[in-house]
């Protein structure tokens, strides 16, 4: 079984007053915050078994993550590295695809395209016009590399860990959405994404 954590540990301070999870957009006439449209298309993809990692900020995002287990970084000063650890404990024999609150999760069809090419690799990742993006699907062997790490090490960084496997371990799925390289971080980000989604 795959498990789906989405990152949500960050301050938000970029998105402004409103948490960046709790920014809304019109589906089917209707209201709905990110984190719930996050949550959405993951369910939509197959992925019954979701967790969100929270650090900064936790409490505006629990009402909206009705059916979602929750895990929580009593000290997320220490890093985004931390917050992601703690999110893995649990999970070391899983497949875990990992969600930044900021990134959009991608179509369902890309997202089984993913889980397809982790097949005898590490790392699967969708790339967009040849450069990667997210989300990332890790194998249970990454994620308990990731667990043995040092949070304080100056190496603690994802990016930085994923560097330590070969590029014959990782699995880089095409796609054609530019969707798999966007971040929403900011007012103005969030603004241009939202106007193309909703047709505005």
């Amino acid at each position: 079984m795959s498990t789906a954590i989405i990152l949500a540990g960050g301050r938000s301070s970029r998105s402004g007053r409103i948490h960046k999870g709790l920014r809304t957009l019109n589906c089917a006439g209707q209201p709905i915050s990110w984190l719930e449209y996050q949550i959405q298309q993951l369910r939509r993809a197959g992925f019954n078994r979701i967790v969100l990692a929270t650090g900064f900020r936790p409490r505006p995002l629990l009402n909206k993550a009705a059916g979602v287990q929750q895990t929580h970084n009593p000290n997320p000063a220490r890093g985004p590295f931390s917050t992601l650890q703690q999110a893995l404990k649990g999970f070391i024999s899983q497949q875990t695809l990992l969600v930044p609150l900021d990134n959009p999760v991608p179509a369902p069809a890309v997202l089984f395209r993913i889980r397809r090419a982790l097949q005898n690799k590490r790392i699967a990742k969708p790339c967009y016009q040849g450069r990667g993006g997210h989300p990332l699907l890790l194998s249970k062997t990454v994620v308990k590399h990731l667990l043995k790490v040092d949070p304080a090490a100056a190496d603690a960084r994802l990016d930085h860990q994923l560097r330590r496997f070969a590029h014959t371990d990782i699995a880089r799925v095409g796609v054609t959405t530019p969707l798999v390289r966007t971040n929403l971080n900011n007012q103005r980000q969030w603004t241009r994404y939202k106007s193309v989604k909703q047709g505005t």
